[in-house]
């Protein structure tokens, strides 16, 4: 047991005052007339050792009742375990940790997890006393609000209404050990209250909860929901992204509520037109892959979205993305001379057609010094020239910057200069060309059927398409070159590889009817047509980012110089300045769930949407709650937010309060002392005859 208001127990002398006065009384003699003294020797024997009796147990009531009332007042606890440590009206530090995160705004009767959190502050004020400095901090973004007395009520409630909603992640448990370990706190008392849904599972080590020895945490929890779908994620499985092309969409819903949901649409937009929907039930706990697949039917940036019923978490009712399907793509070709790319040529123009899907630009020499490579989405090298060391930067920069590469090799073993080049650019490396007398061919196998450039082919017999290669060069692969085409002895034909981040795609053999029949068959054009495609859709740009992350747009050089905006998700106009150094946008304001649109000069250049992180996807607590109850974790107590939260809490910080027992017993005993103390004539008068 131990008492919060000590002080009062020097009241505890009163104790002896029914003693004393008894004493007092029986020095105190009174002189009675009495008639007869011949009945006095039986009142000795009998009544009046009664009458003792009763004096005594008076005197005994009436010290206890002395002695609860005192307890009451000095406000006795009786410690639940080790975690009640206060003892009496000392200094106190209490740090109040409120999550504003985007899983707080899960909807519970009508009120938000937020809300409720609000309204419990007052409780918890009530809950503080003594000598206590109060701190206050949100987590969205780190901010402390309040510094100062916990009696200070008007002006913390105005701070704590004062916190707003977000769709941001806490990193809660991280942001709790920084803020513990640089806070210098000299009070005996250290609390730290944490209102969260805690979604997140702390890790446990010596740099978390189980160094704060001093410090006691309140985990202050808030109610699962009770009704909610959620929609976790959307995947374009489709590499290849044209207007007139089937593009493959997967998306996962979960049902993280506590009943079964039953005709749940899930709907699928494009550009604010509604292109798919599927009706569906939901079993608790349980999650569902729905495939999508749609026409795109137009070129340029196309705005998607998943979207489900609204239930008692909103942000997670609907799902953004961004599809790029290009309108043009800029390539540039190097090659030793017109003659050599005619086949390359015919190629080329059958895949454009009448559509100018493809605008040319070459550069034929046998030595090249520089390239160019400032509006070039693809470079296309066929038999390559001899490259200079500036040439090879030149090349190097371009694939940093997303660009990519198609290289055909051919006659580069005959130059010695060209030997280093592939290695540079992490490449094949080149070994010997191997090349078939008379009729002799090589026949080609597809390796990886399931790649994007074969995946999906309206040919009946695509075996019959590929080509007989008669000349090739044999080549010495690495780890992150995949061969896509093979030869009959084992060789590659087709590889893919990235290099510095951008995908490039090797042939082994130049178009050439002296090298293999590709060009007679009709696997090269839509082979080609699938790589310019995959090469030239710069999904960097157009990735989604976790909400309030920092998203990064590639932009080339020339238009540095230009005007460039950003509108958000609530048509806000942010303007962004370039980084000149390194030809990047950095978008940092990204706090709004939903598609973000960056103009050039008022005109769209690209898009991207935020995603919720997985972390603030309403979840069953079980292995949070689980790891918080560790017995290691002697110092955190998890608390339930409910009607009774601030007695529950007080029970908690100080130990179990007895002053109603202490009462009653009080109460107790004076009631039989008023009625032991009324005399009782008729007793006496019966014992006197």
């Amino acid at each position: 047991m131990t008492f919060l208001s000590p002080s009062i127990l020097w009241a505890l002398f009163a104790v002896s005052i029914p003693i004393i006065i008894h004493l007092i009384s029986l020095r105190q003699t009174r002189y009675e007339e009495f008639s007869s003294l011949r009945f006095i020797k039986f009142l000795e024997h009998k009544t009046i050792r009664s009458l003792k009796i009763n004096q005594w147990l008076l005197i005994f009531l009436r010290t206890i009742a002395i002695l609860c009332l005192i307890l009451i007042f000095s406000r006795p606890l009786i410690k639940g375990d080790s975690f009640n440590y206060f003892v009496g009206d000392i200094e106190s530090r209490a740090i109040v940790i409120i999550d504003n995160s985007a899983s707080m705004n899960v909807n519970i009767n009508d009120y938000s997890l937020l809300d409720r959190v609000k309204s419990s502050i007052p409780e918890l004020l009530n809950v503080l006393e003594g000598q206590s400095t109060l701190e206050i901090y949100q987590t969205n973004p780190p901010q402390k609000l309040y510094d100062g007395s916990y009696l200070n009520t008007s002006k913390i409630i105005s701070k704590i209404e004062g916190i707003s909603q977000t769709n941001l992640s806490d990193n809660l448990w991280e942001f709790t050990d920084s803020l513990i370990s640089n806070i210098k706190a000299s009070e005996p008392n250290l609390e730290c209250y944490i209102f969260s849904d805690f979604q997140t599972t702390p890790k446990i080590h010596n740099d978390s909860l189980l160094n704060f020895k001093n410090w006691k945490f309140y985990c202050i929890d808030q109610p699962n929901v009770n009704n909610n779908i959620s929609i976790t994620s959307v995947d374009i499985l489709s590499e290849i992204k044209l207007p007139n092309h089937l593009i493959k969409l997967n998306t996962n819903l979960g049902n993280n509520g506590v009943s079964e949901v039953k005709n749940i649409p899930i709907e699928l937009f494009l550009n604010n037109d509604r292109v798919g929907q599927v009706v569906s039930k939901f079993n608790p706990d349980k999650y569902k892959d729905f495939m999508f697949q749609v026409f795109p039917g137009q070129t340029g940036i196309i705005n998607g979205k998943i979207v489900i019923p609204d239930d008692d978490f909103s942000l997670d009712n609907y799902r953004n993305f961004d599809l790029v399907i290009p309108s043009q793509i800029t390539i540039k070709i190097i090659g030793n001379s017109e003659e050599e790319l005619l086949l390359l040529d015919l190629a080329l123009n059958a895949i454009t057609g009448n559509t100018g899907l493809l605008k040319v630009d070459k550069q034929l020499s046998s030595k090249i010094d520089r390239i160019f490579l400032n509006d070039i989405d693809i470079i296309l090298i066929h038999d390559a020239p001899i490259l200079s060391s500036k040439a090879i930067e030149d090349l190097q920069r371009f694939l940093m910057r997303g660009g990519g590469l198609i290289w055909f090799t051919g006659n580069e073993l005959e130059q010695a200069e060209s030997l280093l080049w592939p290695s540079l650019l992490r490449l094949p490396e080149l070994i010997q060309n191997v090349t078939l007398e008379g009729e002799s061919f090589f026949s080609t196998t597809i390796v990886e059927k399931t790649n994007s450039i074969f995946n999906d082919f309206d040919m009946k017999k695509i075996e019959d398409e590929l080509p007989q290669v008669y000349s090739y060069n044999e080549v010495r692969i690495k780890s992150n070159h995949v061969p896509l085409l093979k030869l009959n002895n084992g060789h590659p034909l087709l590889i893919q590889s990235n290099s510095f981040g951008s995908t490039t795609f090797t042939f082994t053999s130049k178009l050439n009817l002296r090298w293999n029949d590709f060009t007679v068959k009709g696997l090269l054009v839509p082979i080609l047509h699938r790589m310019l495609i995959l090469l030239a859709t710069k999904e960097f740009n157009s990735k989604s980012i976790i909400v309030g992350s920092k998203k990064i747009i590639d932009i080339r050089g020339q238009n540095i110089n230009d005007d460039w905006t950003v509108i958000t998700p609530n048509d806000n106009e942010i303007k962004i300045i370039p980084d000149y150094t390194n030809e990047k946008l950095y978008i940092h304001n990204t706090n709004q769930l939903g598609s973000y649109k960056v103009y050039i000069n008022r005109e769209h250049f690209s898009s991207f949407s935020t995603i919720l992180s997985s972390d603030e996807l309403p979840i069953k607590k079980n292995e949070v709650i689980s790891v918080l109850n560790n017995k290691s974790l002697k110092n955190v107590k998890i608390i339930e937010s409910n009607n009774n939260f601030s007695n529950v809490l007080k029970d908690i910080r100080y130990g179990k309060s007895i002053w109603r027992v202490l009462l009653i017993i009080a109460l107790i005993c004076l009631i039989l002392e008023s009625i032991l103390g009324i005399p009782n004539k008729d007793r006496l008068k019966t014992d006197l005859e």
